[in-house]
């Protein structure tokens, strides 16, 4: 398998003020946070874990335009896998944006968290006025006004239904304005953002980490059959550490058997299948 090299894991950040004023610290910072975010969720949707890749700083430049080299680095340096998979990740980051500004249609087997991470780097780009321009193995592509516009027709319309989903509760922002929690599902999308009113704060904030079932307004989108989003009315918390356990059972009907011995008796019931 090909090393991968130092390029392959690098990106280039342009910033430049459309009002041709200077960079402001809180815009720079804001279309970092979501630059940082958009890789996160790519990579992610490519390894199925949460994501463990760093970016270190490289460069910075202070000249117009206002430019940041990031590396993406494994915690894992010293294996092959590692910088191969910091790699893979970069490309099919740029190579995700790529596709949506210039083909014009969505990537192979993307999901919804990172499409709506790709889109919320357009966000503040628009807001603050500034054009970015992200580059990557000799490609470019900018996110922007237009980049946004194309994202929101490919995605189409959101539907919605009023339903349950049950999982386990992995992370949760319980500020005040942002609450918000993450929740794996047992089955069908491999994770679904989930927002609660602030009077069920105390009930959220106690289900970290438990199999729970939630109920409220489910959002879909029309390519995709699982739901991506749950705007909870309420939360089913399951004590599943106060279940019966395999011990538990044991001895609970000693007449079971009949007079045959117990390896005799699984051996019957076996042989008649």
């Amino acid at each position: 398998m090909r090393m991968a090299r130092h390029e392959d894991r690098t990106l280039t950040i342009q910033l430049l003020p459309t009002d041709k004023e200077n960079l402001r610290l809180d815009d720079f910072l804001e279309q970092l946070a979501t630059l940082k975010n958009a890789l996160r969720e790519t990579e992610r949707m490519v390894s199925g874990r949460d994501p463990s890749l760093y970016f270190r700083i490289k460069q910075l430049q202070k000249n117009s335009p206002a430019k940041v080299v990031l590396e993406a680095v494994s915690d894992d340096e010293a294996a092959d896998a590692g910088p191969q998979f910091a790699g893979y990740v970069v490309r099919r980051f740029t190579t995700n944006l790529r596709i949506i500004a210039n083909k014009k249609r969505l990537p192979t087997n993307i999901n919804i968290a990172a499409l709506d991470s790709y889109r919320d780097i357009a966000t503040p780009a628009m807001k603050n006025h500034i054009e970015v321009e992200i580059q990557a193995g000799g490609h470019a592509v900018a996110v922007g006004r237009r980049f946004r516009e194309i994202l929101d027709s490919l995605d189409g319309e959101d539907e919605y239904s009023y339903g349950s989903v049950s999982g386990k509760i992995e992370a949760i922002n319980l500020h005040e304005n942002n609450k918000r929690f993450q929740l794996f599902p047992v089955v069908g999308a491999s994770r679904i953002v989930g927002t609660f009113r602030s009077k069920d704060r105390k009930v959220f904030a106690g289900a970290l980490d438990k199999y729970v079932t939630v109920y409220g307004r489910l959002r879909y989108k029309t390519w995709d059959k699982h739901a991506c989003e749950i705007k909870a009315d309420s939360i089913t918390i399951h004590d599943v550490e106060s279940g019966p356990k395999l011990e538990d059972l044991k001895g609970i009907s000693p007449e079971a058997t009949g007079s045959l011995p117990t390896q005799e008796y699984i051996d019957r019931v076996r042989d008649a299948w």
